[in-house]
């Protein structure tokens, strides 16, 4: 008799969760908005725009830090690094050099809205510079190199302030 109890409370509760079970649904996945709609290209434009300008072997397209970039063969048969801006399409190789320098990189920055602009050094082909936006958020800017204007940003989390 005992047994037959158990059994029956056992069938119960596992009958009992059933619908239980059932009414649960998977959690719904927002997935990230993709960098076409960030930024106006996509790889396969990023391909076409590089190879229009005479580029060839055209290898790890990657979107990263607010910029296209990837490595190819220049015309001229050198292998280079290049950054693309998706907003005016230009391409910046990491041997470029500036046309402006960095006390008007700095006043670029500063007419852009951001505060306590430092560490500002010509890198791979782009200007570089740190500063607070806004929000005084930390952020890591990239310049065009001849005119100034901000071709990618991202947050500093290594600089963030606490």
């Amino acid at each position: 008799m005992k047994t037959r109890i158990l059994s029956a409370a056992l069938a119960i509760g596992i009958a009992g969760s059933i619908p239980l079970a059932m009414a649960q649904t998977a959690p719904v996945i927002t997935p990230p908005e993709s960098t076409q709609a960030a930024t106006g290209m996509t790889e396969v434009d990023v391909r076409a725009l590089l190879s229009s300008k005479g580029f060839t072997e055209i290898n790890d397209v990657a979107f990263k830090e607010g910029t296209w970039t990837a490595d190819a063969k220049s015309a001229d048969g050198n292998h280079v690094e290049l950054k693309i801006d998706a907003a005016t399409r230009n391409i910046y190789s990491d041997d470029e050099v500036a046309t402006i320098g960095k006390d008007q990189i700095i006043i670029k920055v500063q007419a852009a809205g951001y505060t306590n602009v430092h560490d500002v050094e010509m890198e791979d082909g782009v200007w570089k510079a740190e500063a607070n936006d806004s929000k005084g958020n930390d952020v890591e800017l990239k310049l065009d190199p001849n005119d100034g204007h901000i071709i990618g940003s991202k947050e500093d989390v290594i600089g963030a302030k606490k």
